[in-house]
């Protein structure tokens, strides 16, 4: 996982909750937000926009950054979840857990396929995009990778095959499929026209069965 500790973000305590305060909020460039934590209350908070898509940008979803809350204190987080607006991809809620010295914390990393180029025959299928881990901040990869290169029609890779470092344990079920290369869809037979009805050669009343005035 990133982490950045010269990165801070200022935290602003949050008195009106609700739809409509919320879109006041983003109108003066605050994002709305919550922090918990282990033994601690879930706080509304209000967050400085620029700082915050600034870290987002910089670090990534799961970044480790500092906050300051409105009382003056530091305090170490990372980024649980982000809501955005799916149109605008504007940054509409984000969830901050705070972290404790030795603490592990759970995740979702992304997996990136790499050599994609390689798959010639049949449709490269990849369902899973992250996987969820358990580990302390310092051992959180920022990704996992996958090699499809050498992948045919048939094959599969699972969170099995995923090579995690010691220290960060794997949460998903081991046979979660991550990507497969599906066979090409087949073509749906061409229908007859009306004028390929009847026998090849044959057209009009050379057709069996048409009469014939002599």
């Amino acid at each position: 996982m990133k982490g950045d500790t010269t990165m801070k973000v200022t935290v602003m305590k949050r008195e009106d909750l609700g739809t409509g305060a919320s879109a006041r909020y983003r109108r003066e460039e605050k994002i709305p937000g919550v922090i918990y934590g282990k033994g601690r209350e879930t706080v509304p908070v209000l967050l400085n926009e620029r700082e915050i898509e600034e870290v987002i940008r910089t670090l990534g979803r799961q970044a480790i950054f500092d906050i300051e809350t409105p009382d003056g204190k530091t305090q170490q987080v990372f980024i649980k979840e982000v809501q955005k607006e799916s149109l605008r991809d504007h940054l509409l809620h984000v969830s901050l857990q705070t972290i404790q010295a030795g603490q592990k914390i759970t995740v979702e990393v992304p997996i990136i396929l790499e050599n994609t180029e390689e798959v010639k025959r049949g449709i490269l299928d990849q369902p899973v995009y992250e996987v969820t881990i358990e580990a302390t901040p310092s051992n959180v990869p920022t990704e996992f990778t996958l090699d499809v290169g050498e992948l045919e029609i048939g094959d599969a890779l699972n969170v099995s095959d995923l090579k995690s470092a010691e220290g960060v344990t794997i949460i998903d079920e081991p046979d979660t499929l991550i990507a497969q290369v599906l066979p090409p869809a087949a073509e749906e037979p061409t229908e007859p026209t009306d004028a390929s009805e009847g026998e090849p050669g044959l057209v009009g009343d050379e057709q069996p069965g048409a009469e014939t005035n002599l």
